[in-house]
């Protein structure tokens, strides 16, 4: 009788113990004494920004005779699957498609601000200090208004191009390029189009 006493006073001892073990390991898992893993990921790319847009080779020379093209001054956001313009500056593309740039503060301000989202697909860099993107541009489309009311609107159709772009880590700073490669109006390729791309230098508020 005592032997039975001692086996089942040890087997209660040593699951006693079991359960105390498991009971310190999720404490230590749900205590916070494990520190969360802090390894960057893709989503550090996502944010507001604002920079600047430079048209290249379609732009007019800096004011200061540098020869320089002129930036102008751009917003996004980038979620998780684009890069999200509110207000995409069109005024150089309705230069090119006018072919003068009488009338065009007036076209702007008929159209209104512009929509235009660039989905991409992105990846960390190997040494992690950078996400490497791949903007994946659908085409642009805006409705020129007509000159009365009794004219219809003229639609535009802009294919645009890209140029892979890059979020370093270390300065908060996307930096990628689009390119305009064809226009058409009204469904009829725009005759005498130069292509000509958009450089974007933008930093994470």
């Amino acid at each position: 009788m005592k032997r039975i006493f001692l086996k089942n006073w040890m087997v209660a001892a040593l699951l006693a113990g079991a359960c105390c073990g498991m009971v310190a390991c999720d404490d230590d898992d749900e205590g916070g004494t494990t520190p969360p893993p802090t390894d960057p990921d893709i989503t550090v790319v996502c944010g507001e920004y604002a920079g600047t847009m430079v048209v290249v080779e379609a732009a007019p020379k800096g004011d200061d005779g540098s020869g320089e093209p002129a930036g102008t001054a751009v917003e996004a956001l980038v979620t998780g699957e684009a890069i999200e313009f509110s207000d995409f500056p069109v005024r150089d593309l309705i230069v090119q498609v006018l072919g003068t740039e009488e009338g065009v503060d007036e076209i702007i301000a008929a159209i209104g601000p512009v929509d235009y989202d660039v989905p991409y697909t992105a990846r960390m860099s190997e040494d992690e200090s950078a996400v490497e993107m791949t903007p994946t541009p659908e085409p642009l489309k805006l409705t020129l208004p007509g000159s009365d009311e009794e004219t219809p609107g003229t639609e535009v159709e802009v294919t645009v191009g890209a140029t892979d772009g890059t979020y370093t880590l270390a300065s908060k700073t996307l930096g990628f390029g689009l390119s305009v490669t064809g226009v058409k109006v009204a469904g009829t390729d725009l005759e005498g189009f130069e292509s000509f791309s958009l450089d974007f230098d933008l930093a994470k508020k």
